[in-house]
């Protein structure tokens, strides 16, 4: 048994060492590039008849420029990932602290009580709660792209009631699986009657340096925590998406399409599903300092497949990986702020909170009950 969860651990190390590759004959090929988008002159079918009915308001048409002036919603809300790009030489540092409740039990569309849960496990989770530190950096590696580094560090807790009645907490901790992206800028066009239109391909890797075997005590004893209490996935993902993003003299919107794919199976048996999210979202400016922002986030995931064989999916549902699923669309407020420079450093604080309006589970599993985002960027 050893020796195959080596193996497997070391197929995925392998097919992420190939990914990672790639993506640096990537960056050679973009090093090369003397383009800032990668589909410069090859957008005429849509930029000539555009630059002519353009031209008829006395206005130009500017392709290819991907420079975000100083404004505060020049950012997404700070709860998207990549949605922007830097110039060369630019860097970046970020902090975000994510907070996630979940709280009672849902089967599809619906609420279901402890007590119904209960009368098909042993012990059924009753909430969770999830505090996320991410940290991460952006840097312009040329004027066409950008890389991204992020390390996550969670903190975990869920209690349990029983079926005899009791009730018991488990906890978790540590650093989770490292992502590494890069963001690849397309095509860019503005003119003062149609504002600010641009398009970047993300592309990334997730390592597998979360901890997938935490415990704590149960009523068992001191066990092996269940699938949702665990840190990564134990396996190299492919991280692939596309983001597009818009502005006007006040106004900003942007819409994203991110996946996560698994490659491979980790040590332990299992892997996680892919997932999903789709986000758009819209801003107004109110001053050079503030803006404000809506957004709606739909998400879906798979079940895992295959199992750790040292869990008991008859237990506890949480340790079911055929209980994973499911999809939620949540609507989230933000506000950003944008401060002086100081000593040539751009400073932000932004926070950003919601709800889901819809929840699909392949349950018994917990549902969200809120999401608050809160952090600090600065750029260099």
């Amino acid at each position: 048994m050893l020796m195959m969860r080596y193996g497997k651990e070391h197929i995925s190390w392998r097919r992420g060492i190939v990914i990672l590759s790639v993506v640096i004959g990537l960056f050679t090929f973009g090093g090369e590039k003397t383009n800032a988008a990668l589909l410069d002159g090859l957008m005429d079918w849509v930029e000539e008849p555009l630059a002519e009915r353009i031209a008829k308001k006395g206005q130009r048409l500017t392709t290819g420029n991907f420079y975000t002036p100083e404004r505060p919603d020049s950012h997404g809300p700070l709860g998207v990932m990549q949605d922007h790009t830097h110039n060369e030489g630019e860097f970046m540092m970020s902090f975000r602290y994510m907070r996630m409740n979940m709280d009672e039990n849902r089967t599809g569309t619906m609420t279901q009580s402890l007590d119904s849960v209960l009368k098909q496990y042993q012990i059924a989770p009753e909430d969770m709660h999830m505090n996320m530190y991410m940290f991460s950096a952006m840097y312009g590696f040329n004027k066409t792209v950008t890389l991204m580094a992020m390390i996550p560090y969670a903190e975990k807790s869920m209690n349990h009631g029983t079926r005899m009645g009791g009730q018991f907490q488990t906890e978790s901790g540590g650093f989770g699986d490292i992502k590494l992206s890069t963001l690849w800028r397309l095509w860019a066009i503005e003119a003062p009657s149609i504002g600010t239109h641009r398009f970047h391909l993300n592309i990334g890797v997730s390592l597998p340096t979360g901890d997938l075997q935490p415990s704590d005590g149960t009523p068992m004893g001191v066990s092996v925590l269940p699938y949702p209490m665990r840190l990564g996935s134990g396996t190299v993902d492919f991280l692939p998406g596309l983001t597009y993003t818009g502005q006007t003299s006040d106004y900003s919107w942007g819409l994203q399409a991110l996946g996560t794919h698994r490659i491979g199976t980790n040590k332990y048996g299992y892997s996680l599903g892919n997932n999903y999210h789709v986000t758009g979202w819209s801003a107004y400016r109110w001053s050079n300092w503030i803006s404000t922002s809506v957004r709606f986030n739909y998400g879906w995931w798979d079940d895992y497949s295959g199992r750790d064989n040292s869990l008991n999916p008859m237990m506890v549902p949480t340790a079911d990986p055929l209980r994973r699923g499911g999809q939620r669309l949540d609507i989230m407020g933000g506000v950003n702020f944008l401060f002086p420079e100081w000593m040539g450093i751009e400073n932000r604080i932004a926070v950003e909170g919601g709800v889901p309006i819809y929840q699909d589970l392949a349950g018994p599993q917990l549902e969200t009950d809120y999401i608050v985002w809160a952090g600090f960027q600065f750029v260099k």
